[in-house]
């Protein structure tokens, strides 16, 4: 899921963000006076996020708490060798400070003492703020699918009806489509009675219909949990979608095949939004 978090204090700034991922990456873009926190910072976001794409930015401390040092014995190695090098081509410059100042490398930035209590705190803060609008997208997307729940649920009405309808005007159909192709010939009462059993025992969807109504209860269930939902609610699609192409496949009937294809749409659509929960 998406969402933005953000932390500051006096000494600290910490901005998070997340993006939709079907498992959890986390991306740190850490100082260099924070590399040694890395395992404790990742830590903390598997304690609070299971899927997504998180980035964790660390601003920079405040130039008023880092220390610029000076190396030193590398700075006096500069210096004696650069006078060596002028007495040698016999330049009368002299080296000051000046050409010192040039030698980048003499100079580094000390790695300031971080502070636990407050850097803990100031990172809690951005994943707390970040979890809070990954919770209300989470709530927008769990409407909209439920919305579409209820929809698949009204067409398995219409579908039973449309199965039952099948059933009645089985006997009348087969018959039709016997008499076009016999013409004038007779057929046989108990034969065509046989006939409509096969057909009506091979598009038989009862089963399918049952379980498509179990898997839309469980799917509405898995919604309402507080728990982790992205991957139970996944699987529970992938059944919908199979149930829905088996049925497909059983019914010979043009109206019935119409609405499998404007159910299946609505579950690919509950397969999109489901993929941005966690």
């Amino acid at each position: 899921m998406t969402g933005y978090g953000a932390g500051e204090t006096g000494t600290y700034k910490v901005e998070v963000r997340s993006t939709n991922h079907k498992n959890l990456y986390i991306q740190l873009n850490l100082p260099s006076y924070l590399y040694f926190y890395e395992t404790e910072i990742r830590t903390l976001v598997k304690e609070k996020f299971k899927r997504g794409y998180i980035e964790l930015f660390f601003s920079k401390l405040k130039m008023e708490n880092i220390k610029l040092k000076i190396n030193r014995p590398l700075a006096e190695e500069y210096y004696q060798t650069l006078v060596s090098l002028k007495n040698e081509l016999s330049i009368h410059d002299t080296v000051g400070i000046n050409i010192l100042a040039q030698q980048k490398d003499i100079f580094y930035l000390e790695e300031p003492e971080v502070e636990i209590p407050v850097f803990r705190e100031t990172l809690e803060s951005a994943l707390e703020e970040l979890k809070k609008t990954r919770i209300q997208e989470g709530k927008n997307l769990a409407e909209d699918i439920n919305k579409r729940i209820q929809l698949l649920s009204d067409n398995m009405s219409v579908l039973e009806d449309k199965r039952m309808d099948f059933i009645t005007n089985a006997k009348t159909v087969l018959t039709e489509r016997l008499k076009d192709l016999l013409e004038d010939h007779s057929i046989e009462e108990s034969r065509l009675i046989q006939e409509v059993a096969i057909l009506v025992e091979r598009s038989d969807i009862t089963e399918e219909i049952v379980r498509i109504k179990s898997h839309l209860k469980h799917l509405k269930d898995v919604l309402a949990q507080s728990d982790v939902v992205g991957k139970k609610a996944g699987f529970i699609v992938q059944e919908l979608h199979r149930e829905l192409t088996t049925i497909n496949s059983k019914s010979p009937d043009i109206t019935i095949a119409s609405l499998i294809v404007d159910m299946k749409y609505e579950v690919e659509k509950i397969r999109e939004q489901i993929q941005n929960l966690q």
